[in-house]
């Protein structure tokens, strides 16, 4: 009796087994309207049909479960129809239609799956079929799943065939990887772009499929659905059945996240509140909750992308439709975004998104998304009140500073001398061309980069702008050789690490007086000549300061009587191997030779 009873039992699943269909062929579409979130397509495909303008190859791309392969069949059905509608759909009750539908193709329908089917044997076979004319309709109609899986070798073997085929031969290559496809096989379709479907319509469609399975679903757990699946339909529904069997036709937003193991967006909400707060320990309490939950921290970091994605664009009418969410959570986003400043969402957006870039190769990645959570709560702190202390100027930048502002100080001094000295000292009461030389001490040019002062103009523009505050400030000072030693020396010491050529130089050079207002520096050869040159600007400047005299003048000279061999170019020594040789110098103008 007991083995009866469980005999009876599994009987009666297999039963329901076998009536079972899952939604994605239950509710597969049979006809162009009912085809969604591809209007523009099927709208493009029945007015060709209609219109009797029929290509002999289409290429179908797009994302996986966007409806190519179901638009390929309801293009194959309808063409082939006797009675089409004045709609350019399929009647249905047609000999054509009605094979089509039970044996899900007829006679003239041919799938071939590129996948399996991708060698040169397998599109011989295909072009052979190709030959036969339809037993009944007018076209032969052949569709290609996955047309990139063919190999190169099949490739070239299907040329001939879509260049000149019969005209009652019409292919339909599907493929999700258009970009694998050979370029002399494009250059033969019609291209037909699928895109992936909107939430929105993914959304209206499981309510309709619901409706009709009698399961009752919130929309909340419908979105959920839809953004799980990533625009494609086919994984919409299959994701559907999955959440109903488990809610047992009850499908409610918290049965939908546990059983899709998806963060609740109550967490996101929260999140930002804590952020906007400064809670920083309940933020990290939280996302220590959600890590014990089995959740990875960069599902964590993703969803608060989108949250704050979402909260940016909600905050502004004209970017309100990009938010794909019911209208609940749309006027909840609305709500929250009105907290939130432009620059804390920016910042959030910037930190949650380098995070994530990181994740992946961070050794201790529960730190990085804490340090990233701190980040957050505090991304709308202006920069002044962030409780940071001012950088502090180098002494040398308050030296500046102050010689800077020192002619500023003095030139109402200068409004009391008589006109002729001030057309004298006029160049010195301008600010700017008084900062534009300071001195060595407190120059930010000569101490630190070593390069020529911004804004000089001749060296004698430069006498009478220093001559009058010099000698009223620093009275001159005589110079010595030990004095004019150590000034060079100063000079070549503060010299940056760019210009230790020239340092080098200064330091086997020894300057000698000549007068009381010059000096002369001797340089072994023209080269070291031509350095000193480039840099005598510079070094005057620098050595009038420290002795506070405008008048000193450097004289460079060459020592003649030191005969420094070198080494020869390449040039040179072709050349004296032509003295050497006369006949070298023949050869090179008979055969036209030249040195390279």
């Amino acid at each position: 009796m007991s083995c009866t009873k469980k005999m009876s039992i599994f009987e009666q699943l297999d039963s329901i087994m076998e009536d079972y269909i899952v939604s994605a062929r239950k509710y597969r579409p049979i006809t162009f309207d009912s085809v969604v979130g591809q209007k523009a397509l099927t709208t493009t495909l029945k007015n060709a049909i209609s219109s009797g303008k029929l290509a002999n190859t289409y290429l179908f791309c797009g994302p996986r479960g966007v409806g190519k392969t179901t638009c390929a069949r309801i293009f194959a059905k309808t063409i082939n129809c006797e009675h089409r509608g004045a709609d350019g759909e399929a009647c249905g009750q047609c000999e054509s239609c009605k094979s089509f539908n039970e044996e899900l193709r007829s006679y003239n329908v041919f799938e071939l799956d590129a996948a399996s089917n991708n060698s040169v044997d397998d599109i011989r076979n295909l072009t052979e079929q190709v030959r036969i004319p339809p037993m009944n309709g007018k076209y032969k109609v052949y569709i290609i799943d996955e047309v990139h899986m063919l190999s190169q070798a099949a490739f070239n073997a299907f040329l001939k065939t879509l260049e000149e085929p019969p005209k009652y031969a019409i292919f339909i290559l599907a493929t999700t990887e258009k970009h694998k496809i050979i370029p002399t096989i494009l250059s033969r379709c019609q291209i037909y772009d699928f895109s992936r479907i909107s939430n929105k319509d993914i959304i209206e469609h499981l309510e309709s499929v619901a409706a009709k399975e009698g399961v009752t679903a919130e929309r909340e757990a419908l979105a959920v659905i839809a953004e799980k699946s990533d625009g494609g339909m086919r994984d919409a529904l299959s994701i559907f059945d999955q959440v109903v069997s488990f809610t047992g036709g009850q499908v409610t937003y918290q049965k939908t996240i546990e059983n899709l193991n998806v963060i609740d967006y109550e967490h996101f909400f929260n999140l930002t509140d804590m952020f906007l707060e400064k809670r920083i320990p309940e933020s990290l309490v939280l996302l220590n909750d959600i890590l014990a939950k089995g959740f990875d921290g960069s599902h964590l970091i993703s969803g608060l992308m989108l949250h704050f994605r979402n909260l940016l664009v909600s905050r502004d009418a004209c970017t309100l439709p990009l938010l794909e969410v019911s209208d609940e959570m749309r006027e909840r986003y609305k709500a929250q975004s009105a907290k939130c400043s432009p620059k804390f969402l920016y910042r959030a957006l910037k930190i949650f998104n380098d995070c994530d870039l990181n994740y992946r190769i961070s050794k201790n990645k529960r730190l990085l998304v804490e340090l990233t959570l701190i980040q957050a709560a505090q991304a709308d702190e202006d920069d002044d009140s962030s409780g940071r202390k001012p950088k502090r100027l180098h002494p040398i930048f308050k030296k500046t500073a102050a010689r800077e502002a020192a002619p500023v100080a003095a030139a109402p001094k200068a409004t009391a001398k008589p006109v002729a000295a001030q057309t004298v000292q006029q160049p010195a009461q301008q600010p700017a061309q008084k900062s534009a030389i300071p001195s060595f001490k407190g120059s930010i040019f000569t101490s630190i980069y070593g390069n020529k002062p911004a804004g000089r103009t001749t060296q004698s523009q430069v006498k009478q702008a220093d001559q009058p505050a010099n000698a009223e400030q620093h009275p001159a000072k005589p110079l010595t050789p030990d004095a004019l030693l150590d000034s060079w020396n100063d000079f070549a010491a503060s010299l940056p690490r760019q210009d230790t050529p020239l340092k080098n130089r200064m330091i086997n050079c020894r300057p000698a007086i000549k007068s009381s207002t010059l000096f002369t520096v001797t340089a072994g050869n023209p080269m070291m000549a031509d350095e000193l040159r480039q840099a005598q600007d510079r070094i005057l400047h620098f050595i009038r300061d420290r002795f506070s005299n405008p008048a000193i003048a450097m004289e460079i000279v060459i020592d003649q009587s030191r005969n420094v061999e070198h080494l020869l170019t390449r040039e040179e020594q072709y050349d004296n191997m032509k003295k050497q040789n006369p006949a070298l110098k023949e050869l090179e103008s008979v055969f036209g030779l030249e040195l390279r």
